[in-house]
């Protein structure tokens, strides 16, 4: 536990330390979609609303990914990493841990913006809506990571994760809503799917990670 801590220290510390930019960035995504999600769920359906929760979760947990997973590779520091007597398992877990625990801080904010946003009335649908958006956001998160640890050892270009990532959602999305069609089903059944595939993703990224012998830098 230790270790994992070390790395979530450390991962926290080149965010932190990451060029005001990319702050600008997260600042605007986070405002421009913390107003849709409130729009949805007062003028739409509650699949858009959703959907939205759930594309944000890919963009947030893919690009944290990028750079925690794939950047360290391309450096040549994950190799650093390994040789400072941090395990295989400490690495995946405490990168992983990092990226969803920051995707869902920035989820979390995004939420409490939605909140603040005048449109409509906080009715307890609404409120509701936003409790339920926001778990299917977290389930997404998890997904994300644990994909996106997995890919960064077998995909060799980073630009394929977000797509990839997306296609993953989309199909776990249509698998829900397709059986919705004919079986009634909460949406806390569509959190469970992306946490289960998650927990698939996670484990085959640790054992793949555990069975690579040479970590090589990936091709831009």
């Amino acid at each position: 536990m230790d270790k994992i801590g070390t790395i979530l220290r450390k991962e926290w510390a080149c965010f932190t330390g990451s060029e005001k930019g990319v702050f600008v960035v997260y600042a605007v995504l986070v405002c421009i979609w913390s107003f849709l999600p409130r729009y949805n769920a007062v003028n739409g359906s509650g699949l858009m609303s959703a959907i939205w929760w759930m594309s944000l979760s890919v963009i947030v947990s893919s690009s944290f990914a990028n750079s925690v997973f794939v950047a360290e590779r391309i450096s040549g520091s994950m190799e650093i990493l390994l040789t400072c007597g941090f395990s295989r398992n400490a690495v995946v877990l405490g990168k992983t841990a990092f990226v969803v625990l920051v995707s869902a801080g920035l989820g979390v904010l995004c939420s409490l913006l939605s909140l603040a946003w005048p449109v409509g009335s906080l009715q307890p649908f609404l409120v509701r809506s936003l409790l339920s958006g926001m778990l299917l956001y977290m389930g997404g998160a998890f997904m994300g990571a644990a994909a996106g640890a997995w890919m960064s050892i077998h995909f060799s270009s980073p630009r394929i994760m977000p797509f990839a990532n997306l296609f993953l959602v989309v199909l776990v999305c249509s698998l829900y809503y397709g059986a919705a069609q004919f079986i009634s089903l909460q949406e806390w059944v569509l959190f469970l799917l992306t946490v289960a595939a998650g927990s698939a993703f996670l484990w085959r990224a640790i054992k793949d990670f555990h069975g690579e012998k040479v970590i090589a830098p990936v091709d831009l």
